[in-house]
């Protein structure tokens, strides 16, 4: 056991028409599901239930079907209420997997994520396009293996999907190799370099990208009010759990303004209360990530941009460095770098505008200033604001 890692896979199976063809007994769908079963027997066997799974399927639409569990019969049910019909969404698929598990990576103490595809591999084309949700799996190291039945086509995603994100790619030609392609996934959860969350969540880059946003007041749906007002007592429904007062004590404004929710257990906060807790604790990787632990329920969060920009310029102005005027900000050389020369911390970063990941080799713009580490795509470094930096101030120039 000690040469083992425990993992949350989300099992995302194929429900569209085509699996409804009998070359494999019943059918395709049925032969996978056993399968699955047979994967989720085998794991639990392994590791006593420590990894656990959810189910996700898709065909004229994607939808959760389980959330993660390591009851094996919760999730048999689930497997058994699938039906066959429409189209195949592998898009929508992947988008909420990676959702899905993106849930369970702002937890603490999780296992390694990973998702499984089983599909017949034909595919319809829709907004979401499959191989970006494979880039963006790739850059939060989220493997995604696959098991394809049926006849292999000359365009097969399956396998390039397992091979964008260093995943298992398994073919299986009747239910017998699907069985075993089963039993194969079912004992390779073997350690190996990097497989380690610890290595991964001490990424700043990679903490700033899976954080939740906090819940704005007027976000707030009717059932989730009243649910909050119902947990809290009305008169607590908004008032900070840190400063225990209703207006914010650095910005004096009220609740509605700089008041939030933890997504996770509806705490409230002010941002500014929250980032001052963050910055009390001793994690630096937490700290530089611009991200903190809910104080209730260690659900991991976002502290909004702008509390961490004014943070940064506070640190500017008191730091004993050559200082940026905010009024009359230095103007600064920008730079067009390759993203991929840049090491995997900045591949694994976002762009400050859009919030997006980079891909490999793209082009991208680099703050000049040498104590930043903003990054932008070329199209949102022209919708800077006076091209100043959102990061750090500092007023660019791209030559």
């Amino acid at each position: 056991m000690s040469d083992r890692i425990s993992e949350n896979i989300c099992i995302l199976i194929d429900c569209s028409r085509s699996m409804f063809r009998t070359d494999y007994k019943p059918n395709r769908l049925h032969c996978c599901v056993v399968a699955v079963k047979k994967l989720i027997e085998e794991r639990f066997k392994i590791d006593g239930g420590k990894s656990t799974f959810a189910i996700v399927n898709f065909s004229d639409e994607a939808k959760k079907v389980s959330e993660f569990t390591n009851m094996e019969d919760q999730l048999f049910d689930a497997l058994d209420t699938l039906s066959i019909g429409g189209r195949s969404n592998i898009g929508d698929g992947l988008a909420i997997s990676i959702k899905v598990l993106i849930g369970e990576l702002r937890k603490v103490m999780t296992n390694i994520p990973r998702i499984l595809v089983i599909s017949d591999g034909n595919y319809t084309q829709s907004a979401i396009d499959p191989i970006k949700m494979a880039r963006l799996s790739q850059g939060l190291n989220i493997k995604i293996d696959s098991f394809r039945v049926g006849k292999i086509s000359d365009m097969n995603i399956l396998k390039r999907l397992s091979d964008l994100t260093k995943g298992k790619y398994y073919y299986s030609n009747d239910a017998e190799t699907l069985n075993n392609s089963a039993k194969r996934l079912a004992d390779s959860n073997f350690r190996s370099p990097g497989s380690d969350l610890e290595s991964l969540i001490k990424n700043p880059s990679f903490l700033r990208k899976i954080a939740a946003n906090l819940i704005r007041v007027q976000d707030l749906s009717k059932t989730q009010e009243m649910r909050i007002k119902q947990m809290r007592g009305e008169g607590d429904f908004k008032k900070c759990t840190i400063c225990f007062q209703e207006n914010d004590p650095v910005t004096k404004g009220s609740f509605f303004l700089t008041g939030r929710y933890c997504p996770n257990c509806h705490t409230p906060y002010h941002i500014h209360c929250l980032s001052g807790w963050a910055s009390s604790q001793t994690d630096d990787i937490i700290k530089e990530s611009g991200t903190c632990r809910c104080p209730h329920c260690f659900y991991l969060l976002k502290i909004p941009t702008e509390v961490t920009q004014a943070q940064r310029l506070r640190s500017l102005s008191t730091s004993s460095t050559k200082k940026l005027d905010p009024q009359k900000p230095e103007v600064i050389a920008a730079t067009l770098e390759n993203i991929s020369e840049l090491g995997s911390d900045a591949i694994y970063s976002s762009c400050p505008i859009c919030n997006l990941i980079f891909e490999e080799n793209q082009q991208i713009v680099k703050c000049g200033n040498p104590e930043c580490p903003a990054l932008y795509h070329i199209d949102c470094f022209q919708k800077l604001e006076n091209k100043q930096c959102k990061s750090c101030g500092a007023k660019l120039h791209l030559y």
